[in-house]
């Protein structure tokens, strides 16, 4: 992250040499551009999450047998701050070989590659262009 900050202070600082002046803009745009970044590596280390114990290697499957751990499945999702990456458990049924992963349902990411947050803008945005379409009709 400080490798990041020093790159920026950098580019700044070149730009300020070259044209005499702060462009407030593009400061602004390369630390918002930064920040973004820096977030979505944060959030990336984050939703690592750790081999499963010894005693936490089978869940319950809806078929109602047990599936097994089977490896750490890494999967993108578009989140506020940019693409990350979440990297789970899997776990499959041997009996109907269904797939399963908790973390999914625990961060609200299940059959989406769009988190939570994404999703709550994009209900926003949404509702917006449909209140400027209803009052341009």
């Amino acid at each position: 992250m400080t490798l990041e900050i020093d790159q920026l202070v950098r580019i700044i600082f070149n730009g300020r040499r070259q044209m005499g002046c702060f462009d407030l803009e593009a400061i602004e745009m390369a630390v918002r551009s930064a920040m973004h970044h820096a977030g979505a590596a944060a959030l990336s280390k984050l939703l690592e999450f750790p081999t499963p114990a010894a005693d936490q290697r089978t869940i319950p499957c809806p078929c109602g047998q047990e599936a097994s751990y089977r490896d750490i499945r890494s999967k993108p999702v578009l989140t506020a701050v940019g693409p990350a990456k979440v990297s789970r458990p899997y776990y499959l049924c041997a009996h109907c070989h269904t797939g399963q992963f908790p973390a999914d349902v625990e961060l609200d990411i299940e059959n989406t590659e769009v988190s939570p947050g994404v999703r709550r803008m994009q209900a926003v945005v949404g509702q917006e262009a449909r209140s400027i379409m209803g009052a341009s009709r």
